[in-house]
């Protein structure tokens, strides 16, 4: 079967991928008013090294208005995986770009960044609807009461599970390889397993498990967080 050919903005039904075309094209859309609305001193990237943020940071690069170099922050948990350390590590070689490590409680972390960075206003983050607490989250919307003044900005925010791993595949995106040992979605070590829906059968007792996007039922997708 011949490789199905890269998704370009504006021209996808050459790959039957209309749908994502179009979220693709939305996205764009706001990646782009955001960084006309805001300077790139203005606004930075929620970045986790998942799925998620691995699509958002992919088009945030495409589509960005500024001329600089995006500002990139990942707060990083108490128990990390090394395999996300690293593939973050690959992401700054491969966009050329610098992502700042941050470690602590969420809150916290983003008040003492905002106080080191006054003129911080906007954060572009790879949430999605079906995130935990993300139903009812819109494409532009401020933090909560008591939280670091913020415009949450959140492209992808109506992807679903299928289409990351679709936008992911269609333009050869590398990704945590952690998703190619059973992960569909990934915290830390402490609260992270792959996911058994996954797992294929065995006579031995071997676990072996299949690819991240051949996930029979999106519902499952965060079966492997606890």
């Amino acid at each position: 079967m011949s490789a199905k050919p890269k998704l370009q903005n504006g021209n996808h039904s050459a790959c039957g991928c209309e749908e994502l075309g179009i979220k693709i094209d939305e996205a764009a859309k706001v990646i782009a008013d955001s960084t006309q609305r805001y300077g790139p001193e203005e606004v930075f990237i929620a970045f986790n090294g998942g799925k998620d943020c691995t699509v958002l940071l992919d088009l945030y690069i495409k589509y960005s208005k500024h001329n600089a170099k995006p500002i990139v922050i990942y707060i990083q948990s108490e128990n990390p995986f090394k395999e996300v350390d690293d593939f973050i590590r690959t992401c700054e070689i491969k966009y050329d770009i610098n992502i700042e490590f941050a470690k602590g409680k969420l809150k916290p972390t983003l008040e003492q960044l905002c106080s080191k960075n006054p003129r911080l206003g906007a954060v572009v983050m790879g949430s999605r609807r079906t995130d935990p607490h993300c139903d009812k989250l819109e494409t532009f919307q401020y933090t909560d009461p008591g939280w670091p003044k913020l415009l949450r900005i959140n492209p992808i925010l109506d992807w679903n599970y299928k289409d990351i791993w679709d936008y992911i595949r269609l333009n050869k995106i590398e990704y945590c390889k952690l998703y190619d040992e059973g992960y569909t979605s990934i915290g830390d070590r402490k609260n992270t397993k792959p996911n058994e829906h996954l797992l294929l059968p065995s006579n031995d007792g071997s676990r072996k498990y299949k690819r991240p996007w051949e996930l029979d039922d999106n519902s499952f997708e965060r079966a492997g967080r606890f």
